[in-house]
């Protein structure tokens, strides 16, 4: 609201973006009526959205809501021929930006947060303190609502705000300036990788293969991972990706690994090209890393985790010695010419002669998941429910869990 108050002050041609998540009934309701009444009031036009998070398919609120919301801005930037997505980010969003990608693991170049501008991102209040806000909206009397769930720590960026940042003002006075300073050690480190990528990475966002290997691989990972952040800011690389960089060394001309859930990197004689899959927008395919496995998900009709190994089976779950395979994995359809040597069997088979060996029904053929390994093995087939066949699934030989197992990666139906 302080954001719209001075676009209106500054005369600013301005169309006004709400989207209802209706997770407070009523109260949303209020945040949207007060949102159409002051466009009206200041003569802006205005889209109020109403999303549905049951469409998410089990997907992480804060995450479902983000891109959904910024596929609605930016879809009526387009509409509008706007110049910017404008957002009321301020100063303690950054600070809880930079702490969260400190504690994600994310390498140094990240910690610079937020910029103002930013691609087609306009955030002007970004140097301004929440406390600064507070005083401008009262000063100036502006109507405002506050989200009620901002003072739940339900999630990652409330649990710092709510728990840890009280804390940290008592113990250490001063912090949040320093945490600031941090973002601005991570702009010099930015500038020291440009030099380090030069003639590495090239204007179309090719690597060149001869002169990336011969860095060593901690600069590999600056490099590869800067290549990422400048020509495809979509993509999330993985950390365990990142360790595993040596792998791209023993690529074979075509061959290709994937980075993330819409990104793969192929060898292409003198160069690695990043390239895009051909995966549906739906959500069939997710990179997974080892911390992700440790606290466990729910993907599509499935829950993985990791436990103990016990070394009791039950057909209604899947058992792979996490010892065996390489992170980050893949989850993803099934495809043409895709292999998997079953558990038991000499040799490799592939999956489409197993769905039909294993009577999966036609119906959920479509359906069937599989688990690859970092490097490229198929070390689980996933059945859908209902398909026809008692088991959840079939693991790889090579993946199956043995007396040495200590710690499982366990598939069971949600």
């Amino acid at each position: 609201m302080a954001l719209l108050y001075l676009l209106n002050r500054a005369g600013i041609d301005t169309f006004v973006v709400h989207c209802n998540y209706g997770l407070r009934g009523d109260a949303s309701d209020k945040d949207q009526k007060l949102v159409e009444d002051i466009c009206k009031l200041w003569n802006f036009e205005c889209l109020s959205v109403r999303l549905d998070y049951e469409d998410s398919e089990g997907e992480n609120f804060q995450n479902w809501a983000r891109e959904r919301r910024y596929e609605v801005f930016f879809d009526m930037k387009k509409d509008q021929d706007a110049d910017f997505v404008v957002t009321a980010h301020h100063q303690d969003d950054q600070i809880e930006t930079i702490f969260q990608r400190i504690l994600r693991g994310s390498g140094l170049s990240g910690w610079s947060g937020m910029k103002v501008i930013e691609d087609e991102l306009f955030r002007p209040l970004l140097s301004v303190s929440k406390k600064e806000i507070m005083e401008f909206v009262q000063q100036f009397n502006i109507p405002y609502r506050i989200d009620s769930t901002n003072e739940e720590s339900t999630y990652a960026r409330n649990f710092l705000r709510n728990n840890w940042f009280p804390e940290l003002n008592n113990t250490f006075p001063g912090w949040r300036k320093n945490i600031l300073e941090v973002s601005a050690r991570a702009n010099e480190f930015r500038h020291l990788v440009d030099l380090a990528a030069e003639n590495i990475i090239l204007t179309d966002g090719k690597i060149h293969r001869k002169r990336f290997l011969s860095k060593p691989e901690p600069v590999q990972r600056v490099i590869f991972h800067h290549a990422i952040e400048k020509y495809y800011k979509n993509s999330q690389i993985s950390g365990d990706f990142l360790k595993n960089i040596g792998k791209l060394s023993q690529l074979q001309t075509g061959a290709k690994l994937s980075v993330s859930a819409n990104l793969e990197v192929l060898r292409d004689r003198d160069y690695f090209v990043f390239i895009t899959p051909n995966v549906q927008k739906s959500g069939n395919r997710i990179i997974i890393s080892e911390d992700e496995i440790t606290t466990g998900l729910t993907y599509m009709f499935f829950n993985l985790y990791q436990e103990n190994f016990s070394n009791l089976f039950e057909p209604t779950e899947l058992k792979i010695d996490i010892d065996s395979i390489i992170f980050p994995i893949t989850v993803r359809d099934w495809k043409s010419g895709d292999k998997i040597r079953p558990l038991g069997m000499k040799g490799s088979q592939l999956i489409s002669d197993h769905l039909t060996n294993r009577k999966v029904s036609t119906a959920s053929k479509n359906n069937v998941k599989v688990i690859e390994s970092f490097d490229g093995t198929i070390c689980a087939v996933i059945f859908p429910p209902n398909s026809g066949v008692e088991q959840i699934g079939t693991i790889s030989e090579a993946s199956r869990c043995t007396e040495a197992t200590s710690k499982s990666l366990t598939i069971s139906y949600k």
